[in-house]
């Protein structure tokens, strides 16, 4: 049974056939003990093996190029940095979360070098018949991004990086977020999500203000 932030009960998030693992089986492609090391010292010994996505035997919420993200709390998702990652370091994309804010993001707990702590959403990827007013939400928090200068840079594919949770969306994965003075975010949206170029180049050019796109758009 979801509350009223679209979050399920202990029940539905653990199910019966997850399992607790150590933290070091979730350290991939290849071993690190200086990112083991690291993940226990802020307090994490064990994750669940949770989720939708394969790595070996064991199940994780994401999979991505920079990280891989684990269960450890019923409401909290460990991102642990891929060893292979691009980046040698998480704490820029935690920090970029920070600064979206709940509003936008998951909420972040703690990070480090190797890890980000944050909230678990509980909820689906954005697809691509979705209602009027998830789209309207969307955009609204795409928006926000842009008062605080931040330019997502994934928005133009925001399959996976969209949650939807129930009555509202959430903005994901600030790895190749970046700080910008006139970020596209909803431009992106427009141009490549909604097929509506047009009116993503007349917003770009302030031509027409937010409200006006959203007339013009429905």
């Amino acid at each position: 049974m979801a509350t009223k932030h679209g979050r399920s009960t202990n029940n539905e998030i653990l199910e019966e056939n997850s399992n607790l693992v150590k933290i070091s089986c979730f350290i991939y492609p290849t071993y690190s003990k200086e990112v083991e090391e690291e993940l226990r010292k802020a307090g994490f010994d064990y994750a669940y093996s949770f989720g939708q996505k394969n790595l070996g035997s064991l199940k994780v919420l994401g999979k991505g190029k920079t990280g891989i993200v684990v269960l450890v709390e019923p409401y909290k998702v460990l991102k642990i940095r891929r060893t292979d990652a691009p980046k040698e370091t998480l704490e820029i994309e935690a920090k970029l979360q920070i600064k979206a804010g709940e509003e936008v993001a998951p909420r972040v707990y703690d990070y480090g070098k190797n890890f980000i702590l944050m909230e678990y959403i509980h909820g689906r990827n954005l697809m691509k018949n979705e209602r009027r007013e998830t789209i309207i939400d969307l955009l609204e928090r795409a928006r926000i991004l842009e008062e605080k200068l931040i330019e997502h840079k994934e928005l133009s594919r925001p399959w996976k990086n969209v949650i939807v949770s129930y009555n509202r969306t959430y903005i994901i994965d600030y790895d190749s977020a970046t700080i910008k003075e006139k970020p596209r975010n909803v431009t992106k949206l427009l141009s490549n999500y909604l097929n509506r170029r047009d009116l993503g180049v007349k917003y770009s050019k302030s031509e027409i203000t937010f409200d006006q796109l959203l007339s013009q758009l429905f």
